[in-house]
């Protein structure tokens, strides 16, 4: 089935779908960050969401498309994610850009270490715009990547791997390099630099801000640096998640971080929700989340 909507240009070969099939313009924003090898409508939920958030008559879904899309994840960083992302919000609130009102970071999967990043390290940095600051946030399928990757390949083989990258490349001064295919069959077989690798998989990397081990003093230097409203939705059947993961427990520990005027206490963990919540019944369960959550903004 199409979808009719709007394609912006935010930025130099940047551009980001709105979901509005009527063309009209409307003052609220839902900007959709997806994971890794997402692209445009990758996940199955947005045209649903969509219709949601269209149906409150002010609160549109728009679906940001980054250098990190589709199969550019290795070859960027939450770093330039941050900065994109900082450009459409600019953009959205220009004239240009529709004028918009508030605007909330919706991150899937990867897209989670987006938007808490945004939150607690690029909104705090000296290039930071009043334009490019959001109005909450929303994890959902905030997963580790490292402790998914290391359920799969075991965990020594992926430190072996980790410190390799280490060694042999940042350690020289080689963060861009291209890996071989030795490191790629790890990172689902796409190109991927050494300094992307090493964030994803290695402990505390840039990219860990979810799993286990981090600890709850470390958790004050992320979800304690958050000062926008935060939803907080993980899938109870997420399959990137090791068995040994207590998510109700782990997302606990996530609100008892956040100062709590900002935690939602909307977060919960979303029964019958694989990762890209699939089932009919979760499905409807996040969207309504997400519905009253904007509301509350």
């Amino acid at each position: 089935m199409g979808i009719r909507g709007t394609v912006h240009e935010y930025g130099f070969k940047k551009t980001a779908f709105e979901f509005n099939e009527d063309g009209k313009v409307a003052e609220n924003v839902v900007v959709f960050i997806g994971g890794l090898t997402d692209g445009l409508m990758t996940v199955q939920y947005l045209p649903k969401l969509a219709e949601k958030l269209g149906s409150l008559g002010n609160w549109v879904l728009i679906q940001g498309l980054l250098t990190s899309s589709y199969v550019g994840w290795g070859q960027s960083s939450l770093q330039q994610d941050n900065i994109e992302i900082g450009r459409l919000v600019s953009y959205l609130r220009s004239e240009k850009g529709g004028s918009r009102k508030k605007i909330i970071l919706m991150g899937h999967s990867t897209g989670c270490q987006d938007t808490i990043r945004y939150l607690c390290n690029y909104s705090y940095q000296e290039k930071f715009q009043k334009s490019m600051e959001i109005d909450g946030g929303i994890l959902q399928a905030p997963v580790s990547d490292r402790e998914g990757i290391a359920e799969d390949v075991g965990e020594d083989n992926l430190d072996k791997l980790v410190e390799q990258v280490k060694v042999e490349y940042l350690d020289k001064g080689l963060k861009n390099q291209m890996l071989p295919l030795n490191f790629t069959r790890v990172s689902l077989g796409y190109p991927t630099t050494a300094y992307r690798f090493h964030s994803l998989f290695s402990k505390f990397g840039d990219d860990d801000f979810f799993s286990t081990y981090i600890t709850d003093e470390q958790l004050k230097d992320s979800f304690g640096k958050v000062k926008k409203p935060l939803l907080s939705l993980y899938g109870d059947e997420d399959q990137y998640t090791p068995v040994f993961v207590d998510k109700q427990n782990l997302i606990s520990r996530w609100q008892k971080a956040t100062d709590e005027k900002y935690w939602s206490k909307l977060s919960k963990v979303l029964l019958k929700a694989n990762h890209t919540v699939d089932d009919p019944q979760a499905t409807e369960d996040l969207i309504e989340t997400v519905k009253k959550f904007v509301l509350s903004i």
